[in-house]
C-alpha cells in the first residue's frame, strides 16, 4: 500500500511486516484473536508464490495495532483476496477500519484488481456496509 496518511488519523501509518521485531508485535496484537502468527504468515494458496502475498501492519506511531493478509491475483487475474483484516478492539471506533478499507481498495485498483474477494471467516455487517456480497466485491 502507499503511504497512508489521513488528517483524522494523523499518527496511523502502513508498511509491510518484514522484521523480526514486526512478527514479534504480530504475535502479540493476535493474542485475543483467534488467529496464530503460523496461520498468517505461511498462508499462500495455490497455485500462488510468496511474491503475491503483502502482509501489511497497521500503526499508531511506532505500535502494531492492526493487520492485513492480502493474496494479490487470487483466486483469478485482477482479483485479490482478503485473508485477514485485524484491527485491535480499541482502534474499531471513528471509522479507521472503513479509511483503512477504502485505503487497500484504492491502492488495490491502482494495480489492476478489479473484483475483492473476502475469506468466508470475515463475515460481518462491516464487510456488508462496504459493500461485499457473497465475499466479493467489484471495485
Amino acid at each position: 500500500m502507499k503511504d497512508f496518511t489521513h488528517p483524522k488519523f494523523p499518527t496511523i501509518h502502513i508498511k509491510l511486516l518484514t522484521t523480526t521485531d514486526d512478527l514479534e508485535q504480530l504475535e502479540t496484537l493476535l493474542t485475543p484473536f483467534s488467529v496464530s502468527r503460523d496461520t498468517i504468515t505461511s498462508f499462500i494458496p495455490e497455485p500462488r508464490s510468496k511474491d503475491s502475498k503483502y502482509l501489511y501492519g497497521i500503526f499508531d506511531n511506532d505500535t502494531l495495532i492492526g493487520a492485513i493478509d492480502l493474496i494479490e491475483d487470487y483466486p483469478a487475474a485482477q482479483s485479490s483476496y482478503i485473508h485477514q483484516f485485524i484491527l485491535s478492539e480499541d482502534y474499531q471506533t471513528n471509522n479507521l477500519p472503513e479509511t483503512l478499507y477504502l485505503s487497500l481498495e484504492k491502492t488495490a485498483q491502482e494495480t489492476g484488481t478489479t473484483l475483492m474477494h473476502l475469506n468466508t471467516q470475515l463475515n460481518s455487517d462491516f464487510w456488508n456496509n462496504q459493500g461485499f456480497e457473497a465475499h466479493k466485491k467489484e471495485i
